[in-house]
C-alpha cells in the first residue's frame, strides 16, 4: 500500500515511453529507442525507486521503535552455580569469575593506610528498610585467618561496606544509551542495591605481611541468615569486539561515513549499542546489519554491547528469579505511545504498572498527591545517576503509590515496588514519587 503512489507513476512513464514510441515512423529507430530505454532509463527509473525503498525502510526502523528489544535482565547466582556457557547470562563483571585470593602483604597494607580491605561480595538477603538501618548501624564482626606458613590463626575485625560498583555500571549504561540515541528504561536491579563488601577493618598485632593465608572465615552471628556469600551479579549484556565489512561509504554532506558491522554471526534478533561515542552521529540496525554513521572514514573494530533476547529454557534454574523491565502493551498503549498522549486518569496509571507483570511481589492498590510523605520514605530511586535539573523536588507535590504485598519473597517487595515507583517518575516529573507498602 505505501508503494502505489510509486506503482502508478511507473505505469505513467511506461504509457509515455509506448506513447513516444509510435509516434517514431521508423522501425529501426523505434528499436534503438525501444533499447534505450529499457535499458538506461528504466534501470535508472528502478535504481532510484529500490533506493527510495531502503530510505523509507530505514527510517521506519527509526521510527518503529521496539523497547522491549532492548529489555535487560538482571540477577544474581551462587558462584557454584554459575555456567559459563548459559544461553543468556553473563558476569557484570569478569573479575568475579576468578573468585577470592587474599595476599598477606596487601591486607596489612589496605587496613594500614585506608583502614579497610574487601575480603568478597555478599547479598543481604533482607527488606530495603532492614537493609538501611543494617548498613547505618555498622556492627562489628569477628573473623579468623588461617595461616600455614608459620602455622597459626589470626582474629579479625569485619564490617559490612555498601557496594555500589555494579550500580556505577548502570549509570554507565544510561550514557551508552544516550549517546545511541535509544530512549532509557529504567533497568530493574533489585540485587544490585543489596550487595555489600565484607571488608576487614582491624588486624592483630604481631602480623607482619609474610604470612600465607589458608583460609579467610567469618561469624555474622545472627545476621548469617540474612548474608548469601559468593555471589555473581549477571546480565543479559556482553561486550563484543566487531570489525568493519569493506570500506566506510562517504555521505553527501563530505563530512561523515557509514560503516556497516556484520551481526550474522552474533545474532540480528538481540539489541547492539556501540560504546566508541567518537564523532558518531547516527547508529541504526537492519537486519543483520549494523549501521554507524560517524566522522571517522578508517575501516577499524568498534566495541559494541550485545543485549541477548532468550526465552528461558527448561532447564533453567534460578535460585534467586531474574528480574526483567520489559512489559506487555495493549493495543490502546501502542496507539498513545504513538501519538504522544499521556497517562491522564487513575486506571491507566494503574494500567500501566500492572503491564510489567509483578502482582505476586507487589501490586498497585491506589495513589494519591499530597504535600510530604508520611514518615520515612520506603522506595527508593533506581534511576539515581539521571539528574533532574530542571525541578526542585523539595517544592514539588508529592504522588504517593499505595501497594499491596504479594506472595513472593517479602524481602524483594520494597526493592520491586522502587522500580516501579522509578518508571512512574519517568512518565510524571512534575511529581516527586514515592511508594508506601500496606
Amino acid at each position: 500500500m505505501a508503494w502505489s503512489g510509486q506503482d502508478n507513476g511507473m505505469e505513467a512513464v511506461k504509457e509515455m515511453i509506448q506513447r513516444e514510441i509510435q509516434s517514431i515512423a521508423g522501425l529501426e529507430e523505434r528499436v534503438v529507442f525501444k533499447e534505450l530505454m529499457e535499458g538506461v532509463f528504466l534501470s535508472l527509473y528502478e535504481t532510484n525507486r529500490k533506493m527510495y525503498e531502503e530510505l523509507e525502510a530505514r527510517v521506519r526502523e527509526e521510527l518503529d521503535y521496539d523497547k522491549n528489544r532492548y529489555q535487560i535482565k538482571t540477577g544474581i547466582i551462587e558462584r557454584e552455580y554459575f555456567d559459563a556457557s548459559h544461553h543468556l547470562l553473563f558476569p557484570m563483571e569478569e573479575a568475579d569469575l576468578t573468585g577470592n585470593a587474599y595476599d598477606m602483604k596487601a591486607l596489612v597494607q589496605a587496613v594500614a593506610q585506608e583502614g579497610a580491605f574487601p575480603l568478597m561480595k555478599a547479598m543481604l538477603c533482607c527488606d530495603f528498610l532492614e537493609l538501611r538501618r543494617l548498613l547505618q548501624a555498622q556492627p562489628v564482626f569477628e573473623g579468623v585467618i588461617e595461616t600455614e606458613e608459620p602455622a597459626g590463626e589470626w582474629k579479625i575485625e569485619v564490617r559490612l561496606r555498601e557496594n555500589r560498583a555494579y550500580l556505577d555500571k548502570l549509570a554507565y549504561f544510561y550514557l551508552l544509551f544516550t549517546r545511541n540515541g535509544v530512549p532509557w528504561q529504567t533497568v530493574n536491579a533489585p540485587y544490585l542495591y543489596k550487595l555489600a563488601d565484607v571488608v576487614v577493618t582491624g588486624l592483630p598485632e604481631g602480623l607482619t605481611g609474610r604470612e600465607k593465608i589458608k583460609q579467610v572465615t567469618v561469624q555474622f552471628g545472627e545476621y548469617s541468615r540474612i548474608i548469601q556469600k559468593d555471589v555473581i551479579p549477571v546480565w543479559n549484556v556482553r561486550r563484543l569486539e566487531l570489525e568493519s565489512i569493506g570500506f566506510p561509504t562517504p555521505c553527501e554532506d563530505h563530512k561523515n561515513f557509514e560503516h556497516n558491522l556484520s551481526l550474522r554471526q552474533q545474532g540480528s534478533q538481540h539489541a547492539y549499542l556501540v560504546e566508541d561515542d567518537r564523532g558518531i552521529r547516527s547508529i541504526s540496525q537492519s537486519g543483520e546489519k549494523l549501521r554507524i554513521l560517524c566522522g571517522t572514514g578508517e575501516a577499524r573494530k568498534w566495541s559494541v554491547y550485545q543485549i541477548r533476547s532468550s526465552k528461558e529454557q527448561k532447564i533453567d534454574r534460578y535460585t534467586f528469579p531474574l528480574m526483567g523491565n520489559g512489559r506487555a502493551e495493549s493495543f490502546a498503549e501502542k496507539y498513545q505511545r504513538k501519538w504522544n498522549q499521556h497517562i491522564r486518569t487513575k486506571t491507566e496509571l494503574l494500567r500501566f504498572i500492572r503491564g510489567y507483570g509483578f502482582e505476586d511481589y507487589v501490586s498497585c492498590q491506589d495513589c494519591r498527591i499530597t504535600d510530604a510523605f508520611p514518615g520515612e520514605r520506603e522506595t527508593y530511586s533506581m534511576n539515581f545517576f539521571v539528574e533532574d535539573e530542571l525541578r526542585d523536588r523539595a517544592a514539588q507535590k508529592k504522588l504517593l503509590l499505595y501497594f499491596g504485598p504479594g506472595q513472593k519473597p517479602a524481602w524483594l517487595g520494597r526493592d520491586v515496588m522502587s522500580f516501579l515507583v522509578s518508571e512512574v517518575q519517568r512518565i510524571y516529573p512534575e511529581y516527586d514519587c514515592g511508594g508506601i507498602l500496606l
